[in-house]
Protein backbone atom coordinates (compact mmCIF):
# COMPACT_ATOMS: atom_id res chain seq x y z
CA UNK A 1 0.00 0.00 0.00
CA UNK A 2 1.38 3.45 -0.92
CA UNK A 3 2.56 5.61 1.97
CA UNK A 4 3.66 9.19 2.40
CA UNK A 5 7.21 8.00 2.44
CA UNK A 6 7.00 7.01 -1.22
CA UNK A 7 8.12 9.23 -4.05
CA UNK A 8 5.42 10.60 -6.36
CA UNK A 9 5.33 8.46 -9.49
CA UNK A 10 1.79 9.14 -10.73
CA UNK A 11 -1.09 11.65 -10.37
CA UNK A 12 -4.80 10.91 -10.84
CA UNK A 13 -6.74 13.84 -12.33
CA UNK A 14 -10.57 13.53 -12.26
CA UNK A 15 -12.68 16.10 -14.19
CA UNK A 16 -16.10 15.74 -15.83
CA UNK A 17 -15.75 18.82 -18.11
CA UNK A 18 -14.04 17.58 -21.28
CA UNK A 19 -12.47 20.92 -22.24
CA UNK A 20 -10.98 21.51 -18.75
CA UNK A 21 -9.94 17.85 -18.50
CA UNK A 22 -7.98 18.02 -21.75
CA UNK A 23 -6.40 21.39 -20.99
CA UNK A 24 -5.34 20.68 -17.41
CA UNK A 25 -4.33 17.12 -18.34
CA UNK A 26 -2.01 18.37 -21.10
CA UNK A 27 -0.52 21.04 -18.83
CA UNK A 28 0.16 18.47 -16.08
CA UNK A 29 1.78 16.08 -18.59
CA UNK A 30 3.95 18.89 -19.96
CA UNK A 31 4.99 20.17 -16.52
CA UNK A 32 5.69 16.74 -14.98
CA UNK A 33 7.17 14.70 -17.78
CA UNK A 34 8.75 12.23 -15.31
CA UNK A 35 5.34 11.45 -13.75
CA UNK A 36 2.48 9.38 -15.04
CA UNK A 37 -0.72 11.45 -15.40
CA UNK A 38 -3.87 9.30 -15.14
CA UNK A 39 -7.11 11.00 -16.25
CA UNK A 40 -10.73 10.07 -15.38
CA UNK A 41 -14.07 11.62 -16.46
CA UNK A 42 -15.99 11.03 -13.21
CA UNK A 43 -15.66 9.76 -9.65
CA UNK A 44 -16.56 6.17 -10.49
CA UNK A 45 -13.94 5.93 -13.23
CA UNK A 46 -11.47 7.70 -10.97
CA UNK A 47 -12.03 5.16 -8.16
CA UNK A 48 -11.51 2.29 -10.60
CA UNK A 49 -8.25 3.80 -11.92
CA UNK A 50 -7.05 4.48 -8.38
CA UNK A 51 -7.55 0.86 -7.41
CA UNK A 52 -5.59 -0.20 -10.51
CA UNK A 53 -2.65 2.24 -10.41
CA UNK A 54 -2.52 3.51 -6.81
CA UNK A 55 -1.27 7.05 -7.53
CA UNK A 56 0.17 9.13 -4.68
CA UNK A 57 -1.78 12.34 -5.53
CA UNK A 58 -5.41 12.74 -6.54
CA UNK A 59 -6.64 16.03 -8.09
CA UNK A 60 -10.41 15.95 -8.41
CA UNK A 61 -13.42 18.08 -9.20
CA UNK A 62 -16.08 18.05 -6.49
CA UNK A 63 -19.40 18.10 -8.44
CA UNK A 64 -19.50 15.30 -11.05
CA UNK A 65 -22.12 12.90 -12.42
CA UNK A 66 -22.21 9.18 -11.53
CA UNK A 67 -20.02 9.77 -8.43
CA UNK A 68 -18.97 13.11 -7.01
CA UNK A 69 -15.41 13.91 -5.96
CA UNK A 70 -16.04 13.81 -2.21
CA UNK A 71 -17.64 10.38 -2.37
CA UNK A 72 -14.77 9.10 -4.48
CA UNK A 73 -12.27 10.67 -2.05
CA UNK A 74 -13.99 8.94 0.87
CA UNK A 75 -13.53 5.52 -0.76
CA UNK A 76 -9.93 6.33 -1.66
CA UNK A 77 -9.17 7.47 1.87
CA UNK A 78 -10.50 4.14 3.20
CA UNK A 79 -7.98 2.37 0.98
CA UNK A 80 -4.99 4.69 1.55
CA UNK A 81 -4.64 7.02 4.50
CA UNK A 82 -1.47 8.59 3.07
CA UNK A 83 -2.72 9.70 -0.36
CA UNK A 84 -2.66 13.48 -0.98
CA UNK A 85 -5.97 15.00 -2.15
CA UNK A 86 -6.50 18.32 -3.99
CA UNK A 87 -10.02 19.61 -4.59
CA UNK A 88 -11.12 21.64 -7.66
CA UNK A 89 -14.53 23.33 -7.48
CA UNK A 90 -16.47 26.42 -8.52
CA UNK A 91 -18.53 26.23 -5.35
CA UNK A 92 -17.54 27.61 -2.00
CA UNK A 93 -20.31 26.02 0.01
CA UNK A 94 -19.19 25.62 3.60
CA UNK A 95 -20.53 22.06 3.82
CA UNK A 96 -18.31 21.05 0.90
CA UNK A 97 -15.30 22.66 2.52
CA UNK A 98 -15.93 21.00 5.87
CA UNK A 99 -16.38 17.58 4.23
CA UNK A 100 -13.17 18.14 2.21
CA UNK A 101 -11.27 18.98 5.38
CA UNK A 102 -12.66 15.89 7.10
CA UNK A 103 -11.47 13.73 4.22
CA UNK A 104 -8.00 15.21 4.50
CA UNK A 105 -7.83 17.35 1.35
CA UNK A 106 -4.54 19.23 1.60
CA UNK A 107 -5.49 21.95 -0.90
CA UNK A 108 -8.63 23.55 -2.37
CA UNK A 109 -8.40 25.34 -5.75
CA UNK A 110 -11.42 27.28 -7.05
CA UNK A 111 -12.57 27.19 -10.61
CA UNK A 112 -11.83 28.49 -13.09
CA UNK A 113 -8.60 26.76 -12.23
CA UNK A 114 -5.54 28.92 -11.82
CA UNK A 115 -2.95 26.46 -13.14
CA UNK A 116 -0.15 28.35 -11.42
CA UNK A 117 -1.80 27.82 -8.02
CA UNK A 118 -2.51 24.16 -8.84
CA UNK A 119 1.09 23.66 -9.91
CA UNK A 120 2.33 25.31 -6.70
CA UNK A 121 0.18 22.99 -4.62
CA UNK A 122 1.38 19.94 -6.56
CA UNK A 123 5.06 20.93 -6.32
CA UNK A 124 4.73 21.50 -2.59
CA UNK A 125 3.21 18.05 -2.11
CA UNK A 126 5.84 16.43 -4.35
CA UNK A 127 8.67 18.16 -2.50
CA UNK A 128 7.31 17.17 0.92
CA UNK A 129 6.93 13.58 -0.22
CA UNK A 130 10.47 13.58 -1.61
CA UNK A 131 11.83 14.90 1.70
CA UNK A 132 9.85 12.32 3.63
CA UNK A 133 11.13 9.61 1.32
CA UNK A 134 14.75 10.66 1.77
CA UNK A 135 14.28 10.92 5.50
CA UNK A 136 12.70 7.46 5.52
CA UNK A 137 15.61 6.07 3.48
CA UNK A 138 18.14 7.63 5.83
CA UNK A 139 16.29 6.26 8.84
CA UNK A 140 16.25 2.82 7.26
CA UNK A 141 19.96 2.98 6.47
CA UNK A 142 20.61 4.15 10.01
CA UNK A 143 18.47 1.32 11.38
CA UNK A 144 20.35 -1.25 9.28
CA UNK A 145 23.68 0.26 10.29
CA UNK A 146 22.74 0.16 13.96
CA UNK A 147 21.48 -3.38 13.56
CA UNK A 148 24.76 -4.46 11.97
CA UNK A 149 26.76 -2.62 14.60
CA UNK A 150 24.77 -4.28 17.35
CA UNK A 151 25.22 -7.71 15.77
CA UNK A 152 28.94 -7.10 15.37
CA UNK A 153 29.17 -5.88 18.95
CA UNK A 154 27.21 -8.81 20.35
CA UNK A 155 28.74 -11.59 18.23
CA UNK A 156 32.35 -10.40 18.04
CA UNK A 157 35.00 -13.05 18.70
CA UNK A 158 36.65 -10.65 21.17
CA UNK A 159 35.21 -8.87 24.17
CA UNK A 160 34.04 -5.29 23.54
CA UNK A 161 32.92 -2.79 26.14
CA UNK A 162 32.01 0.91 26.18
CA UNK A 163 33.47 2.45 29.30
CA UNK A 164 32.55 5.72 31.02
CA UNK A 165 35.27 8.12 32.10
CA UNK A 166 35.14 6.78 35.67
CA UNK A 167 35.86 3.25 34.44
CA UNK A 168 32.31 1.90 34.75
CA UNK A 169 30.80 -0.05 31.87
CA UNK A 170 28.14 1.63 29.73
CA UNK A 171 27.75 -1.41 27.52
CA UNK A 172 29.39 -4.82 27.39
CA UNK A 173 29.07 -7.82 25.10
CA UNK A 174 28.83 -11.47 26.11
CA UNK A 175 32.42 -12.30 25.14
CA UNK A 176 33.81 -9.57 27.41
CA UNK A 177 31.52 -10.81 30.14
CA UNK A 178 32.76 -14.38 29.80
CA UNK A 179 36.42 -13.31 29.97
CA UNK A 180 36.09 -10.76 32.75
CA UNK A 181 33.82 -12.73 35.06
CA UNK A 182 30.18 -13.05 34.06
CA UNK A 183 30.22 -16.77 34.63
CA UNK A 184 30.58 -16.04 38.32
CA UNK A 185 26.96 -14.89 38.23
CA UNK A 186 27.64 -11.13 38.25
CA UNK A 187 28.43 -8.73 35.42
CA UNK A 188 31.60 -6.65 35.92
CA UNK A 189 30.68 -3.09 36.76
CA UNK A 190 34.08 -1.53 36.01
CA UNK A 191 37.18 -2.42 34.04
CA UNK A 192 38.89 -3.23 37.35
CA UNK A 193 36.44 -5.92 38.52
CA UNK A 194 37.89 -9.44 38.74
CA UNK A 195 41.36 -8.10 37.87
CA UNK A 196 44.24 -9.97 39.49
CA UNK A 197 45.52 -7.88 42.46
CA UNK A 198 49.05 -7.82 41.04
CA UNK A 199 47.79 -6.28 37.77
CA UNK A 200 45.56 -3.57 39.31
CA UNK A 201 48.27 -0.88 39.78
CA UNK A 202 49.28 -1.04 36.12
CA UNK A 203 45.66 -0.83 34.96
CA UNK A 204 44.95 2.21 37.14
CA UNK A 205 48.13 3.98 36.02
CA UNK A 206 47.22 3.59 32.34
CA UNK A 207 43.64 4.74 33.01
CA UNK A 208 44.87 7.91 34.73
CA UNK A 209 47.25 8.69 31.86
CA UNK A 210 44.31 8.28 29.47
CA UNK A 211 42.14 10.69 31.47
CA UNK A 212 44.98 13.23 31.68
CA UNK A 213 45.35 13.15 27.89
CA UNK A 214 48.94 11.89 28.10
CA UNK A 215 48.02 8.91 25.95
CA UNK A 216 45.11 8.20 23.62
CA UNK A 217 45.14 4.43 24.06
CA UNK A 218 47.01 1.68 25.84
CA UNK A 219 47.46 -2.06 25.55
CA UNK A 220 48.56 -4.54 28.18
CA UNK A 221 48.31 -8.16 29.22
CA UNK A 222 46.46 -8.75 32.46
CA UNK A 223 44.89 -11.52 34.49
CA UNK A 224 41.27 -11.97 35.52
CA UNK A 225 40.36 -14.18 38.47
CA UNK A 226 36.91 -15.68 38.92
CA UNK A 227 35.62 -19.05 40.17
CA UNK A 228 39.16 -19.63 41.43
CA UNK A 229 40.32 -19.69 37.82
CA UNK A 230 42.93 -17.31 36.42
CA UNK A 231 42.56 -16.19 32.81
CA UNK A 232 45.11 -14.21 30.83
CA UNK A 233 43.76 -11.51 28.53
CA UNK A 234 45.10 -8.92 26.12
CA UNK A 235 43.37 -5.58 26.84
CA UNK A 236 43.34 -2.49 24.61
CA UNK A 237 41.56 0.70 25.76
CA UNK A 238 41.11 3.72 23.46
CA UNK A 239 39.56 7.14 24.11
CA UNK A 240 36.62 8.26 21.92
CA UNK A 241 35.79 11.94 21.33
CA UNK A 242 32.47 13.53 20.44
CA UNK A 243 31.97 15.91 17.49
CA UNK A 244 33.29 18.85 19.48
CA UNK A 245 36.54 17.02 20.20
CA UNK A 246 35.76 16.40 23.85
CA UNK A 247 36.62 13.05 25.39
CA UNK A 248 33.32 11.19 25.62
CA UNK A 249 33.90 7.53 26.54
CA UNK A 250 36.37 4.69 26.06
CA UNK A 251 36.26 1.50 24.03
CA UNK A 252 37.83 -1.53 25.68
CA UNK A 253 38.67 -4.64 23.64
CA UNK A 254 39.76 -7.79 25.44
CA UNK A 255 40.90 -11.14 24.04
CA UNK A 256 41.49 -14.39 25.90
CA UNK A 257 45.18 -15.35 25.55
CA UNK A 258 45.27 -18.00 28.27
CA UNK A 259 46.17 -20.80 25.86
CA UNK A 260 48.95 -18.70 24.35
CA UNK A 261 50.33 -18.00 27.83
CA UNK A 262 50.21 -21.71 28.67
CA UNK A 263 52.07 -22.53 25.46
CA UNK A 264 54.62 -19.78 26.14
CA UNK A 265 55.19 -21.24 29.59
CA UNK A 266 55.57 -24.72 28.17
CA UNK A 267 57.99 -23.44 25.52
CA UNK A 268 59.98 -21.59 28.18
CA UNK A 269 60.17 -24.76 30.28
CA UNK A 270 61.16 -26.75 27.20
CA UNK A 271 63.84 -24.19 26.31
CA UNK A 272 65.21 -24.38 29.84
CA UNK A 273 65.29 -28.16 29.64
CA UNK A 274 66.94 -27.99 26.21
CA UNK A 275 69.48 -25.51 27.52
CA UNK A 276 70.36 -27.85 30.37
CA UNK A 277 70.52 -30.76 27.94
CA UNK A 278 72.71 -28.75 25.57
CA UNK A 279 75.10 -27.95 28.41
CA UNK A 280 75.19 -31.61 29.36
CA UNK A 281 75.93 -32.57 25.75
CA UNK A 282 78.60 -29.90 25.52
CA UNK A 283 80.20 -31.27 28.67
CA UNK A 284 79.94 -34.79 27.26
CA UNK A 285 81.56 -33.66 24.00
CA UNK A 286 84.39 -31.99 25.88
CA UNK A 287 84.86 -35.13 27.97
CA UNK A 288 84.79 -37.26 24.82
CA UNK A 289 87.34 -35.04 23.09
CA UNK A 290 89.56 -35.16 26.12
CA UNK A 291 89.11 -38.93 26.24
CA UNK A 292 90.05 -39.21 22.55
CA UNK A 293 93.25 -37.27 23.04
CA UNK A 294 94.08 -39.23 26.20
CA UNK A 295 93.47 -42.56 24.49
CA UNK A 296 95.46 -41.46 21.47
CA UNK A 297 98.37 -40.40 23.64
CA UNK A 298 98.22 -43.51 25.84
CA UNK A 299 97.89 -45.83 22.83
CA UNK A 300 100.69 -44.30 20.85
CA UNK A 301 103.33 -44.90 23.52
CA UNK A 302 102.82 -48.71 23.74
CA UNK A 303 102.30 -48.90 19.98
CA UNK A 304 105.58 -47.11 19.39
CA UNK A 305 107.20 -49.41 21.92
CA UNK A 306 105.84 -52.51 20.21
CA UNK A 307 106.79 -51.15 16.80
CA UNK A 308 110.31 -50.36 18.01
CA UNK A 309 110.81 -53.78 19.55
CA UNK A 310 109.52 -55.47 16.39
CA UNK A 311 112.09 -53.58 14.33
CA UNK A 312 114.85 -54.29 16.91
CA UNK A 313 114.07 -58.03 16.96
CA UNK A 314 114.00 -58.09 13.18
CA UNK A 315 117.37 -56.34 12.92
CA UNK A 316 119.20 -58.24 15.68
CA UNK A 317 117.61 -61.67 15.61
CA UNK A 318 116.14 -61.87 12.15
CA UNK A 319 118.71 -64.36 10.83
CA UNK A 320 118.12 -66.71 13.76
CA UNK A 321 114.33 -66.82 13.17
CA UNK A 322 112.69 -69.20 10.76
CA UNK A 323 110.44 -67.92 7.99
CA UNK A 324 107.20 -68.28 10.00
CA UNK A 325 108.60 -66.27 12.91
CA UNK A 326 109.81 -63.49 10.64
CA UNK A 327 106.33 -63.37 9.03
CA UNK A 328 104.67 -63.19 12.45
CA UNK A 329 107.02 -60.35 13.42
CA UNK A 330 106.25 -58.45 10.22
CA UNK A 331 102.48 -58.80 10.75
CA UNK A 332 102.84 -57.48 14.31
CA UNK A 333 104.76 -54.47 12.99
CA UNK A 334 102.16 -53.82 10.27
CA UNK A 335 99.45 -54.03 12.94
CA UNK A 336 101.06 -51.25 14.95
CA UNK A 337 101.28 -49.07 11.83
CA UNK A 338 97.62 -49.66 11.06
CA UNK A 339 96.69 -48.96 14.66
CA UNK A 340 98.52 -45.63 14.53
CA UNK A 341 96.63 -44.67 11.38
CA UNK A 342 93.33 -45.56 13.05
CA UNK A 343 94.19 -43.40 16.08
CA UNK A 344 94.97 -40.46 13.77
CA UNK A 345 91.71 -41.01 11.85
CA UNK A 346 89.70 -41.03 15.07
CA UNK A 347 91.28 -37.79 16.20
CA UNK A 348 90.60 -36.09 12.85
CA UNK A 349 86.96 -37.26 12.92
CA UNK A 350 86.49 -35.93 16.47
CA UNK A 351 87.98 -32.55 15.51
CA UNK A 352 85.40 -32.17 12.71
CA UNK A 353 82.66 -31.83 15.33
CA UNK A 354 84.22 -28.60 16.61
CA UNK A 355 85.61 -27.15 13.40
CA UNK A 356 84.02 -23.79 12.58
CA UNK A 357 83.98 -23.34 8.78
CA UNK A 358 85.55 -20.21 7.33
CA UNK A 359 83.83 -18.38 4.52
CA UNK A 360 86.01 -17.99 1.47
CA UNK A 361 85.84 -18.76 -2.22
CA UNK A 362 87.15 -22.27 -2.86
CA UNK A 363 88.21 -23.45 -6.33
CA UNK A 364 86.76 -26.95 -6.17
CA UNK A 365 87.90 -27.88 -9.67
CA UNK A 366 91.54 -27.13 -8.85
CA UNK A 367 91.35 -29.03 -5.54
CA UNK A 368 89.81 -32.03 -7.32
CA UNK A 369 92.53 -32.00 -9.99
CA UNK A 370 95.29 -31.99 -7.34
CA UNK A 371 93.67 -34.86 -5.41
CA UNK A 372 93.15 -36.85 -8.64
CA UNK A 373 96.84 -36.42 -9.53
CA UNK A 374 97.89 -37.65 -6.08
CA UNK A 375 95.67 -40.74 -6.41
CA UNK A 376 97.04 -41.52 -9.86
CA UNK A 377 100.65 -41.24 -8.58
CA UNK A 378 99.86 -43.56 -5.66
CA UNK A 379 99.04 -46.45 -8.01
CA UNK A 380 100.64 -45.71 -11.39
CA UNK A 381 99.91 -49.22 -12.66
CA UNK A 382 96.14 -48.62 -12.72
CA UNK A 383 94.31 -47.65 -15.89
CA UNK A 384 92.35 -44.62 -14.65
CA UNK A 385 90.62 -41.59 -16.16
CA UNK A 386 89.45 -38.50 -14.24
CA UNK A 387 86.90 -36.08 -15.72
CA UNK A 388 87.04 -32.83 -13.74
CA UNK A 389 84.56 -30.09 -14.74
CA UNK A 390 86.40 -26.75 -14.95
CA UNK A 391 85.45 -23.54 -13.13
CA UNK A 392 83.53 -25.05 -10.24
CA UNK A 393 83.75 -23.03 -7.01
CA UNK A 394 81.84 -22.56 -3.75
CA UNK A 395 81.82 -20.52 -0.55
CA UNK A 396 83.24 -22.34 2.47
CA UNK A 397 86.32 -23.45 4.33
CA UNK A 398 89.05 -24.43 1.86
CA UNK A 399 90.69 -27.04 4.11
CA UNK A 400 87.42 -28.67 5.10
CA UNK A 401 86.05 -28.74 1.54
CA UNK A 402 89.35 -30.21 0.34
CA UNK A 403 88.84 -32.96 2.93
CA UNK A 404 85.34 -33.56 1.47
CA UNK A 405 86.75 -33.96 -2.05
CA UNK A 406 89.67 -36.07 -0.81
CA UNK A 407 87.31 -38.49 0.93
CA UNK A 408 84.82 -38.69 -1.96
CA UNK A 409 87.45 -39.05 -4.68
CA UNK A 410 89.46 -41.45 -2.51
CA UNK A 411 86.32 -43.47 -1.87
CA UNK A 412 85.60 -43.62 -5.60
CA UNK A 413 89.21 -44.64 -6.28
CA UNK A 414 89.06 -47.36 -3.63
CA UNK A 415 85.74 -48.90 -4.70
CA UNK A 416 86.63 -48.93 -8.42
CA UNK A 417 90.01 -50.67 -7.93
CA UNK A 418 88.78 -53.96 -9.40
CA UNK A 419 87.72 -52.40 -12.70
CA UNK A 420 89.97 -52.86 -15.71
CA UNK A 421 89.69 -49.14 -16.29
CA UNK A 422 88.70 -46.73 -13.53
CA UNK A 423 86.49 -43.77 -14.48
CA UNK A 424 85.87 -41.03 -11.91
CA UNK A 425 83.98 -37.81 -12.60
CA UNK A 426 83.57 -34.59 -10.64
CA UNK A 427 80.95 -32.10 -11.83
CA UNK A 428 77.89 -30.02 -11.05
CA UNK A 429 74.19 -30.08 -11.91
CA UNK A 430 71.22 -27.83 -11.11
CA UNK A 431 68.52 -29.51 -9.03
CA UNK A 432 65.43 -27.68 -7.75
CA UNK A 433 67.00 -24.33 -8.60
CA UNK A 434 70.30 -24.85 -6.75
CA UNK A 435 73.79 -26.03 -7.75
CA UNK A 436 74.66 -29.54 -6.63
CA UNK A 437 78.16 -31.03 -6.87
CA UNK A 438 78.77 -34.73 -7.45
CA UNK A 439 81.50 -37.38 -7.59
CA UNK A 440 80.65 -40.39 -9.79
CA UNK A 441 82.56 -43.66 -10.28
CA UNK A 442 82.19 -46.93 -12.13
CA UNK A 443 83.03 -49.04 -9.10
CA UNK A 444 81.20 -51.82 -7.31
CA UNK A 445 78.27 -49.56 -6.31
CA UNK A 446 75.93 -50.41 -3.48
CA UNK A 447 72.41 -51.61 -2.78
CA UNK A 448 69.74 -48.90 -2.24
CA UNK A 449 68.90 -50.56 1.08
CA UNK A 450 72.37 -49.56 2.34
CA UNK A 451 71.84 -45.84 1.65
CA UNK A 452 71.04 -44.95 5.27
CA UNK A 453 74.17 -46.71 6.54
CA UNK A 454 76.62 -45.12 4.12
CA UNK A 455 77.34 -42.07 6.28
CA UNK A 456 77.31 -43.88 9.64
CA UNK A 457 80.80 -43.98 11.26
CA UNK A 458 82.59 -47.36 11.12
CA UNK A 459 80.00 -48.84 8.76
CA UNK A 460 81.74 -50.07 5.63
CA UNK A 461 79.97 -51.24 2.51
CA UNK A 462 80.32 -54.63 0.96
CA UNK A 463 83.76 -54.85 -0.67
CA UNK A 464 85.44 -52.50 1.83
CA UNK A 465 87.38 -55.24 3.70
CA UNK A 466 89.32 -56.01 0.52
CA UNK A 467 90.23 -52.36 0.02
CA UNK A 468 91.01 -51.27 3.57
CA UNK A 469 89.81 -48.13 5.38
CA UNK A 470 88.19 -47.50 8.74
CA UNK A 471 84.67 -46.52 7.68
CA UNK A 472 84.77 -42.89 8.79
CA UNK A 473 85.56 -41.11 5.52
CA UNK A 474 81.96 -40.63 4.41
CA UNK A 475 80.90 -39.84 7.98
CA UNK A 476 83.52 -37.07 7.93
CA UNK A 477 82.11 -35.78 4.60
CA UNK A 478 78.60 -35.60 6.04
CA UNK A 479 79.81 -33.82 9.17
CA UNK A 480 81.71 -31.16 7.17
CA UNK A 481 78.86 -30.50 4.72
CA UNK A 482 76.33 -30.15 7.54
CA UNK A 483 78.69 -27.77 9.37
CA UNK A 484 78.54 -25.65 6.21
CA UNK A 485 74.70 -25.77 6.24
CA UNK A 486 74.49 -28.06 3.20
CA UNK A 487 73.27 -31.57 2.41
CA UNK A 488 74.90 -34.78 1.20
CA UNK A 489 73.33 -37.93 -0.23
CA UNK A 490 74.23 -40.89 -2.45
CA UNK A 491 72.80 -42.99 -5.27
CA UNK A 492 74.12 -46.33 -6.45
CA UNK A 493 73.42 -49.72 -7.95
CA UNK A 494 75.34 -52.93 -7.32
CA UNK A 495 77.90 -53.45 -10.08
CA UNK A 496 77.13 -50.12 -11.75
CA UNK A 497 79.02 -47.58 -9.67
CA UNK A 498 77.91 -44.86 -7.27
CA UNK A 499 77.31 -41.12 -7.27
CA UNK A 500 77.73 -38.92 -4.19
CA UNK A 501 76.05 -35.52 -4.20
CA UNK A 502 76.57 -32.53 -1.92
CA UNK A 503 75.15 -29.02 -1.87
CA UNK A 504 76.40 -25.85 -0.20
CA UNK A 505 74.43 -22.69 0.74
Amino acid sequence: MPTARERVTSILYVEDEAEARELIGNLLSEEHRHLRIIIAADGAEGLTLFKEHRPQIVVTDIRMPVMDGLTMAGHIRDMDQEVDLIALSAYSDTSFLVRAIELGFSNYVFKPVNFSKLLTALNRIIKVRELKHRFSEQNELLRISEQRLQATFDQAAVGIGHVAMDGSFLRINDKYCAIAGCNTGSVPGTIYDFTHPEDLPGCRTHHELLLEGKQRSYSLEKRYVHNEITLWASLTVSMVQDRSGKDSFMVAIVDDITQRKILEQEIAELNRALSVRAEELEDANRDLTAFNYTVAHDLRQPLNLISGYCQAVSMTCGKMLNEDCREFLQKAFEGTVKMNKLVNALLEFAEMAHAEPKQETVDLSREAEEIAAELARSEPQRQASFIIAPGLSAQGDSQLLRAVLANLLGNAWKYSAERLETLIEFGSIVREGRSVFYVRDNGIGFDAAQTKEIFVPFRRLQGAPRTGGFGIGLATVERIIKRHGGEVWAEGEPGHGATFYFSLP
